[in-house]
């Protein structure tokens, strides 16, 4: 749970160590989770951070408001 400018954000962060965009694992069903979760604490809005961690390089994708 988070707070954007005094609005209830719940994050799910996505961690992966290969290629590919690790926001594409969340799928249907972790997405439907994850909104009832946030209606259930309170939340007003779901976002989705996706990390790609390399040897060389971290790369964040965060996508607000995706839930």
């Amino acid at each position: 749970m988070a707070l954007d400018q005094g609005e209830r954000v719940v994050v799910e962060v996505r961690t992966v160590t290969s290629d590919g965009d690790p926001i594409d694992a969340v799928g249907p069903s972790k997405r439907r989770r994850v909104r009832q979760l946030s209606g259930s604490s309170g939340g007003s809005r779901v976002d989705f951070v996706g990390v790609r961690v390399a040897v060389d390089d971290v790369v964040v994708h965060w996508v607000p408001g995706c839930g």
